[in-house]
């Protein structure tokens, strides 16, 4: 074979696996869009992900959305390029919401501190309470012990936000004691009846 016929077919065989290369590159990424997918469905079932980082799953969702057009559109390498991206958002949103929780948990922990120093703090106002003042402080300190007994619950059952705001509700409870009721009007006298003036005689 001349040199110029080897030459001839190299390049005949180089043209033909260019062209397997290009006709695998066009096909669209099906496997890697429902890859992509599995993964979004896979973080969506995490507790902690639904209650902390739903925007990231919303985020990444928008996203493949996005991809999913660009492969109506026939934009196979674009889409492609998008997936990694996809993936690593939808992944991400793992460690969002641990974070998110632990700062909730540290949230939650101090406000039933606070609630119950705020208890503390009222009960110390009872014995100098004036007795119609102190009927009150009683009912406010009595509401706020049963918040925070609620908002230790919620935080036990891993209900962090409504821990926080049932903490911060009887914080509010304690410091601001229901108002004294009203004392009883002083009873009204009644007059003496008048006596008729004697008749004038002619």
């Amino acid at each position: 074979m001349s040199r110029l016929k080897r030459r001839a077919s190299l390049f005949g065989l180089g043209v033909l696996t260019a062209g397997f290369v290009l006709a695998g590159c066009s096909k669209p990424p099906t496997q890697e869009v429902t890859a992509a997918q599995a993964v979004i469905d896979s973080v969506k079932a995490v507790p902690d992900v639904q209650t902390y980082a739903m925007d990231q799953v919303q985020a990444a969702e928008q996203a493949l959305a996005a991809v999913r057009q660009q492969v109506t559109e026939k934009k196979y390498d674009e889409a492609r390029a998008a997936l990694p991206n996809v993936m690593e958002t939808a992944r991400g949103a793992v460690a969002v919401a641990a974070t998110a929780k632990a700062a909730a948990m540290q949230a939650a922990g101090s406000a039933i501190a606070e609630a119950k120093q705020a208890v503390g703090a009222a009960q110390g106002k009872v014995a100098k309470a004036r007795p119609r003042e102190k009927a009150a402080l009683q009912q406010s300190i009595t509401a706020a012990n049963a918040l925070v007994a609620e908002a230790e619950a919620c935080l036990r059952n891993n209900d962090l936000p409504m821990a926080t705001a049932k903490a911060r509700e009887a914080s509010v409870k304690a410091t601001q004691p229901a108002p004294a009721a009203p004392a009883a009007p002083p009873a009204r006298r009644h007059a003496p009846a008048r006596r008729p003036a004697p008749a004038r005689s002619k």
